[in-house]
């Protein structure tokens, strides 16, 4: 028989925009998301999450050829996350 009593309280935190500046940082040198993570302090699902929301694509010419890619940018990233807490408190 399940339990729904929950022994261990959970405490969730959004990131700030200057750790959205360090995740951006750190990705334009190479870091791994768990290394992110781990430097941050949150579990790196949230860090896979964050840059998958925080991400545009872009497009580059190489060799007169388009080639479109994911580029994750803190800016973006804070200005949807704001507009997200703004459309749960209306709706709420």
């Amino acid at each position: 028989m399940p339990t729904t009593d929950c022994i261990t309280k959970r405490s969730y935190t959004h990131l700030t925009s200057g750790q959205r500046g360090q995740i951006q940082a750190w990705l334009a040198d190479g870091h791994s998301i768990t290394e992110i993570a781990h430097r941050i302090g949150v579990h790196r699902s949230t860090i896979s999450r964050e840059i998958k929301r925080g991400s545009v694509q872009q497009v580059k010419k190489i060799n007169d050829k388009r080639v479109h890619f994911q580029a994750y940018f803190a800016e973006t990233a804070q200005a949807l996350a704001e507009k997200r807490r703004e459309n749960t408190y209306l709706s709420g």
